[in-house]
């Protein structure tokens, strides 16, 4: 896992570093994890009241706009998906834009979205494109049609900045993995870049940073619509707007993850297929592959540091799903051989959770990216050479409690790295990671997110909930450091296809 390194969304290779947040640790809460009080609402009310969602009328120019977005997503997502097919970029993904094609896919989306809302939870589509001319445009869909449609205030450059304005690289610069044998940051070094970290300076960035990023990706009438209601909204992307804190962004009746759930969709292919839902009630928590803290103090590249908040997730998973101790691989049973062997005996249906370092590159993701192992690392492109046969007849939910872990290589389709290839594989859902996250504070959110899943809520609903239970946490003296602090409660996102009869 975890906690915060250099994150190199454009060049070079990220990773994770050592623990060391503000004492507010959830130590006692989290020792002997206690049963969850009632849910949190998934509305909360707040004035102005939640308010239904009406489609608007389209005219003629605007239907051909819709058209030309969902016919130019589908081009851009198939580059992606032959780039997971036959591992080569083809930039041009083969002939013109098939309006007729983008016609159906819109009528069997819109489809899709009013059977996902029949069943109790509203559920609309943010469709991202990137026009000609740079900008990125917003299409908020509901079942009946489209909501709301509008651009970002500028050309659309990516989201590289928003890590760095929510604070995480600024102290990934005393926290970073280091090479064998350079020295560590001196306890003193540590203290100050925190004291940065909560100085009205540095939240007023976040702020600031928060602003910016909803006016991209959830524009003028976008954001408006999605500030006076509720539900659950997938998205699909276009380049790296798949890996921005949707939970985070301020909306008029307060941050997203207050109202909203999210799903990162691959591509308007699955939302239009024949079942674009993930059955997560047939899954069986109780076959899993738990990974927790590998002994990494022989790697003879980077002198990592402990994770004893990865090692107390592993076992809480462990014992909140009735796994036995001897099957949860852990310190150096935590192995490359080890895990690929335990993966291979998964049929499906159940749960796979690794709770670890990891290293992200944006250039060479499969190549160059790996989950931390005892020994050899492994790597994400290993995930194509598997073959989980039962996967197909019955999706297991993955969960990567790990560094940039839904980052890759940006194409024009959105990310393409470790997520998608275990999606790929098999996997409904993955939970992967949105930047170098925090020990503690990933310790608190998995806690809340976990209890849920066993409680029966859908994947994308337990997380909303332990966003919302992990910004509101409080320490031992009453204060609530995560509150305004999204880094570190809006860390993780959902991606793969929305869970079926997410409302029991």
């Amino acid at each position: 896992m975890r906690q915060i390194f250099l994150v190199g969304l454009l060049a070079g290779v990220a990773a994770c570093g050592s623990s060391g947040q503000p004492p507010s640790e959830p130590k006692a809460e989290l020792a002997e994890p206690q049963a969850e009080a009632p849910p949190l609402p998934l509305v909360v009310e707040v004035e102005p009241p939640i308010q239904p969602l009406e489609p608007m009328e389209l005219d003629r120019g605007q239907r051909r706009a819709l058209l030309r977005a969902f016919a130019g997503s589908e081009q851009a997502a198939r580059v992606v998906r032959n780039k997971e097919d036959n591992g080569r970029v083809e930039l041009s993904a083969g002939g013109g834009l098939d309006y007729t094609q983008a016609e159906r896919d819109l009528g069997k989306a819109q489809a899709s979205l009013a059977a996902m809302s029949g069943t109790g939870l509203p559920t609309f589509l943010l469709l991202h494109k990137v026009s000609d001319d740079g900008y990125l445009w917003s299409w908020l869909i509901g079942p009946e049609g489209v909501v709301a449609v509008d651009r970002s205030p500028e050309r659309f450059s990516g989201l590289e900045n928003v890590v760095d304005g929510l604070g995480v690289t600024r102290i990934a610069g005393t926290r970073s993995v280091r090479g064998e044998g350079e020295p560590p940051p001196t306890p003193e070094a540590i203290r100050a870049m925190i004291r940065e970290d909560q100085s009205p300076r540095s939240r007023a960035r976040r702020e600031d940073t928060l602003v910016e990023a909803r006016n991209a990706l959830l524009p003028g009438s976008v954001g408006a619509a999605l500030g006076k209601s509720a539900g659950r909204l997938l998205v699909i992307a276009a380049k790296d707007t798949g890996t921005a804190p949707y939970a985070a962004l301020p909306l008029d009746n307060g941050f997203a993850a207050k109202h909203w759930s999210f799903v990162i969709m691959p591509d308007i292919k699955t939302l239009a297929g024949s079942d674009p839902t993930f059955d997560f009630r047939s899954l069986d928590l109780g076959k899993a592959v738990i990974v927790g803290d590998p002994d990494l103090s022989q790697d003879p590249l980077f002198d990592w540091a402990p994770l004893p908040g990865a090692r107390r997730e592993a076992q809480m998973v462990a014992e909140r799903l009735h796994i036995p101790p001897e099957d949860v691989l852990m310190g150096d049973q935590a192995t490359h051989k080890s895990f690929r062997r335990a993966l291979n005996k998964l049929t499906g249906e159940g749960l796979v959770y690794i709770a670890s370092h990891a290293v992200a590159d944006p250039r060479n993701p499969l190549t160059r990216g790996f989950v931390a192992m005892t020994g050899e690392h492994y790597y994400a492109g290993y995930i194509r050479q598997e073959q989980f046969s039962d996967w197909r007849r019955q999706p297991p939910l993955v969960v990567m409690s790990a560094c940039q872990t839904a980052l890759g290589r940006v194409l024009e389709g959105g990310q393409f790295g470790v997520t998608r290839s275990w999606y790929k594989a098999g996997a409904g859902q993955v939970v992967g990671s949105l930047w170098n996250v925090s020990d503690p504070a990933t310790l608190l959110l998995m806690h809340h997110f976990t209890s849920r899943l066993v409680a029966g809520d859908a994947p994308e609903i337990a997380m909303q909930y332990a966003q919302q239970k992990t910004m509101m946490y409080k320490d031992k003296k009453g204060n609530q450091p995560y509150l305004d602090d999204p880094k570190m409660w809006a860390s993780f996102a959902i991606f793969g296809r929305p869970s079926r009869d997410p409302v029991s």
